[in-house]
């Protein structure tokens, strides 16, 4: 029986980071269901949600409203969750002719803040960021093109992360991005993307879920999409980048462990959506992009146990 449970555990973690990402590849190659894109410039409500972000709001406004878009069709709003900062300030200085500041009394999250931002907004698209995220230029005219498509209702960017060469937590964090953008590029060409960086993705304003302010919405406004009969699909010409954010490796664990909790309340938030009958391809990649990998570190634990404790000679130690 241990060498069952060994052999399971292992042949799970191959399957995780090497099966599962060679079977979506294959199937993108074998019956891709392109998006039909085409110029496409319906009204925009560009949404930044910020608390406390004064060393970085004003860059970002800046980067903004230098986007490649008709600006009759561009509509910038700042939603501040309680900042204590200068950051209503300096949107209230720099920027007020052409961005309209959302501010909120106390602290609620980030999700409520953006329900807050949809309530006001009057755009057909809503496009979230983050406030340290920055745009190339041409990435809002590319994040729109797939809406072109009928069927498509959620479009999610391509992030670059930024790197210091010399910080291995960076290049870990990048390299692990480039990693779920490449599962991502595929997924999107099978059907549907999981999920999408709060960095950059876009949602038909009819199509957007308000949430409970413990849900991560990137991830569950992408579902809620797909239960209603819509692609979430992935724009790779809607380059952005996010900054490394100077965490140590302690800082870069805790949040980690932050968003795979809150993950996992997010499956449970959606568990009538994932019914092995109704959503099968969904449900399907849930399991092996999601649930299986976030159980990696106890499969790769239970493997090293067995290992050490009867020393079957196989000659492989796995640490936790």
């Amino acid at each position: 029986m241990a060498a069952v449970i060994f052999w399971a555990a292992l042949a799970t973690v191959v399957y995780v980071y090497a099966g599962y990402p060679l079977l979506i590849f294959v199937l993108a190659h074998l019956r891709p269901r392109p998006v039909r894109q085409a110029p496409h410039t319906p009204t925009v409500s560009f949404i930044i949600a910020a608390y406390n972000e004064e060393a970085a709001i004003a860059s970002k406004l800046e980067n903004t409203l230098a986007l490649e878009y008709p600006r009759e069709r561009l509509e910038v709003i700042v939603v501040s969750d309680g900042s204590s900062d200068r950051t209503e300030d300096i949107v209230r200085t720099r920027s007020a002719e052409r961005v309209r500041l959302l501010a909120l009394d106390g602290r609620h999250g980030k999700t409520v803040a953006q329900n807050r931002a949809v309530e006001a907004a009057t755009g057909d698209v809503l496009v979230f960021s983050d406030a340290t995220t920055v745009y190339r230029p041409e990435a809002l005219r590319a994040l729109m093109a797939p809406f072109a498509d009928p069927e498509v209702g959620c479009v999610a960017g391509w992030v670059i992360m930024g790197v210091e060469q010399q910080a291995s937590i960076h290049q870990g964090r990048s390299a692990y991005a480039d990693y779920e953008q490449w599962l991502r590029r595929y997924e999107s060409l099978v059907h549907s993307i999981l999920g999408a960086s709060g960095a950059v993705y876009a949602v038909r304003r009819l199509l957007y879920t308000p949430l409970e302010s413990d849900v991560i919405s990137d991830m569950v406004q992408v579902v809620k999409v797909v239960e209603q009969g819509y692609r979430a699909v992935l724009a790779e010409d809607a380059v952005v980048y996010e900054p490394g954010e100077g965490r140590v490796i302690g800082e870069e664990l805790e949040r980690r462990t932050r968003i795979i909790t809150r993950g996992l309340r997010g499956q449970f938030y959606l568990r009538r959506f994932f019914h092995p009958l109704r959503h099968p391809w969904f449900c399907f990649q849930v399991l092996s992009h999601r649930l299986l990998r976030w159980g990696v570190p106890v499969f790769l634990r239970n493997s090293s146990m067995i290992s050490a404790t009867r020393g079957e000679g196989v000659g492989l130690r796995f640490s936790s």
